[in-house]
């Protein structure tokens, strides 16, 4: 036993001299001032214990203190020295100076391995060189058949429940946005795998769920100690339903492309209805160059899922929710599409999106208020030169978006929901300040396709109904993504 004692006693002696001896170090240097509340060993590790919901507390706390300290502050996880960034000049800076992804974002690759989401170095610009066709202009006008049809499979759904009061649309929006994406990643029709949808979204909520758990809480970032932990054998579990479910698919078709000539390949597509070209069409195309293995295929259409369905669906439930709480907003943005649809409830062209100019503007406000990636991670690899600051190579990097879209540099009106704000181009903010879909050349490949799905969503949506909500119930938390966790409440009224 006092062997054990002195083993326990001079392992933490020797991690408090690690500490202490790195910690001067790098305050040596001109650092950013210190977040309240370090420790030895352990830095600011114990704020960011607890549930998803005290992480998104934790993340405005940060960004708070940041905005009062001239936009740049520095803590400390464990030894790792962190930049906490809300500067939207500074942001633009380290975003494209520091390409490599924060470790935490490994925690989601037994799942996602290197897709464009997780990966780096050569593997990241190969990968985003190669998928760029898939959203082009062109490609993504495609999908507009498809948004349509599913715009209003939303609206059905909402039908029922005109006249009963508050519901949670959050689940009627996940449901859509998920068929929506299958259709045009995966190419599968909701008819035709009618529990695909349903077990596929149950899997991610699940996955997501735990690799926020193992992110705030700092003694599972250790590989050794997560490896025996529940919450490993979870994920564990999850993560082979995922793949199995996404293997099967790409399995499908590619036997039904070897199995058929090219042209009634075409052909068939076009009969089930579905006029565009599948993701996973153009990637199994690439594969059949030797571009792509089937693993790469399979990463790259689940990161495609996970980074649309769910920052769609959320961000349309807050939309929803603004325009619910601001009627002279949603009555603006009604007339806009009364102007544009002319009185009926025909489908979106891609001439009518340039022309939905409010529309737009929502959109943008929403987001700036409530990011759905309120803040990204980054290792800095070299050093960086900010305003006032200079990053150590070595360090971790923390941008934070929230931060950004409340700085001082929006007005004094800041936190006002004012779609107005993006109309007037001698005073719309500079492109650096809006950071809704990330920043830097890092950037989100897919935000002009969720800009063109929400667009026609909420067009057949605020055709259709009168929204009544608050959005002072909405409460929030971070699991990849801003989520609600309870409040995400709406009631319909059917427009006459």
């Amino acid at each position: 036993m006092l062997a054990l004692i002195l083993c326990a006693v001079s392992c933490f002696l020797y991690a408090w001299y690690q500490w202490e001896s790195n910690y001067r170090r790098l305050k040596s240097y001109k650092l950013p001032p210190m977040y309240p509340g370090v420790l030895p060993i352990i830095g600011h590790a114990h704020l960011l214990i607890g549930n998803t919901t005290r992480l998104w507390t934790m993340v405005q706390r940060m960004a708070k203190e940041a905005l009062a300290n001239g936009g740049v502050i520095s803590g400390f996880i464990g030894k790792d020295l962190y930049y906490i960034i809300a500067d939207p000049e500074d942001s633009v800076t380290a975003a494209n100076a520091c390409l490599h992804k924060h470790f935490a974002y490994d925690f989601g690759k037994p799942w996602m391995g290197e897709g464009l989401v997780l990966a780096s170095g050569p593997t990241w610009k190969r990968h985003r060189k190669l998928l760029n066709p898939a959203f082009s202009l062109q490609v993504l006008h495609s999908f507009l058949g498809v948004f349509n049809i599913q715009a209003r499979r939303q609206v059905k759904h909402f039908e029922a429940e005109v006249g009963h009061g508050k519901f949670d649309h959050l689940a009627s929006l996940k449901h859509i946005a998920l068929e929506t994406v299958c259709l045009t990643a995966f190419g599968i029709t909701a008819d035709e795998d009618k529990d695909f949808n349903k077990l596929y979204m149950a899997a991610v909520d699940q996955i997501l769920n735990i690799i926020a758990m193992r992110f705030s809480n700092f003694w599972l970032q250790s590989d050794l100690i997560y490896s025996f932990t529940e919450l490993r054998k979870k994920q564990d579990e999850v993560v082979k339903v995922l793949n199995a479910m996404s293997t099967a698919v790409i399995k499908r078709k590619k036997e039904q492309m070897q199995s058929l000539p090219r042209e009634e390949w075409e052909a068939q597509r076009q009969r089930t209805g579905i006029k565009c070209k599948a993701l996973m069409d153009l990637l199994l195309e690439l594969a059949e160059e030797n571009t792509l293995t089937d693993k790469e295929i399979r990463e790259e259409v689940d990161t495609a899922i996970v980074a649309s369905y769910d920052t769609t669906s959320c961000l349309l439930a807050y939309i929803m929710m603004m325009l619910g709480t601001y009627p002279e907003a949603q009555e603006k943005m009604y007339q806009e599409l009364e102007e544009i649809f002319e009185g009926t409830d025909r489908d979106v062209t891609k001439d009518d999106l340039p022309r939905m100019v409010y529309t737009d503007a929502v959109i943008k406000e929403t987001l700036r208020l409530i990011p759905t990636g309120p803040v990204g991670l980054r290792y800095v690899d070299k050093d960086v030169q900010l305003k006032n600051f200079t990053m150590r190579a070595g360090s971790q990097c923390a941008l934070l978006i929230y931060g950004i879209h409340y700085h001082e540099s929006w007005g004094p009106d800041v936190r006002e929901f004012k779609p107005e704000r993006w109309l007037d181009p001698n005073n719309a903010p500079n492109p650096n300040m809006f950071a809704g879909f990330s920043i830097g050349k890092r950037a989100c490949m897919g935000r002009t396709f969720a800009t063109l799905s929400m667009k026609t969503t909420l067009s057949h949506v605020l055709r259709r109904f009168k929204i009544k909500a608050d959005i002072n119930d909405l409460k929030l938390k971070i699991d990849f993504l801003l989520k609600p966790v309870s409040g995400s409440l709406v009631s319909l009224e059917r427009r006459n």
